[in-house]
């Protein structure tokens, strides 16, 4: 709605197909009414200026490590696919849980095994700081990692003065939670932020599919501000984007690099 009063057309659930001269051609999927898709609805829109600013391809990185992957690993759209725990197959069983993929370049099925959808956790910085914290958590806890569940390693329960993954506290409070078996991953949607310019955004906040409030405007400007400040990670970061900040309020954007 606040596109619209801006005077700009919103289509949802729609892809582009092609972009030619005078014209791109679109494809809206068509829900019946229970929700399920039944299909897609092209139809083509004639423009006079395209401007292309949504669309991503994985880095040169990822088609090389894809390259040393079976090929079950590699995703329609070029990333790598993953299991639970956010590993990607491997050419030998033994090597598994030596790489871990996460952010943009893993696809990351969407659901769980009760909720079958043809689609992936979304390319955002809210998934990808999820998913390195989670890894985070499996390598600090000492989980076997070549393992379909990962469970706690045997240096992880073995006392000896030399080993230095044995850590009698957190082990105890792992078995005590019930994770000997490391948890797959599960995503945690806290809503989303989305800057419209000239001091607006959109703001919604949820926890999972629990909405809990939505705003636009300028309150949502400075939620939106306010949480690209926190999420900085370095002190120095902070500073350097609020003088940033400050500089354009008071002179302009610098367009001379572009």
């Amino acid at each position: 709605k606040a596109l619209e009063r801006k005077g700009i057309e919103v289509i949802l659930n729609t892809r582009v197909t092609e972009v030619a001269d005078g014209f791109a051609r679109l494809s809206t999927k068509v829900f019946d009414e229970y929700g399920d898709v039944q299909g897609r609805d092209e139809f083509t829109l004639p423009v006079g200026l395209t401007v292309w600013c949504a669309g991503t391809s994985p880095i040169h990185f990822v088609d090389k490590l894809l390259g040393q992957l079976p090929e079950a690993a590699r995703n329609r759209d070029g990333r790598i696919k993953v299991d639970k725990w956010m590993r990607p197959a491997m050419p030998d069983e033994k090597l598994m849980g030596s790489i871990f993929v996460l952010g943009d370049a893993a696809a990351f099925p969407e659901g769980d095994e009760h909720i079958s959808r043809d689609s992936t956790l979304p390319q955002t910085a809210q998934v990808a700081g999820q998913q390195g914290a989670y890894i985070a958590r499996l390598l600090n806890r000492g989980y076997e990692l070549n393992m379909t569940p990962p469970v706690l390693s045997d240096l992880a329960l073995s006392a000896d003065e030399n080993n230095v993954f044995y850590d009698p506290l957190l082990t105890q409070w792992l078995q005590l939670r019930g994770i000997a078996e490391a948890n797959p991953f599960v995503f945690l949607n806290l809503g989303i932020l989305a800057y419209l310019g000239g001091g607006e955004s959109l703001a919604q906040v949820q926890v999972g599919d629990v909405p809990v409030f939505s705003y636009w405007g300028s309150v949502a400007f400075v939620l939106w501000r306010s949480v690209y400040l926190v999420k900085q990670v370095a002190t120095r970061n902070r500073v350097l984007v609020t003088f940033d900040w400050l500089k354009s309020a008071v002179f302009g954007r610098d367009m001379t690099r572009f």
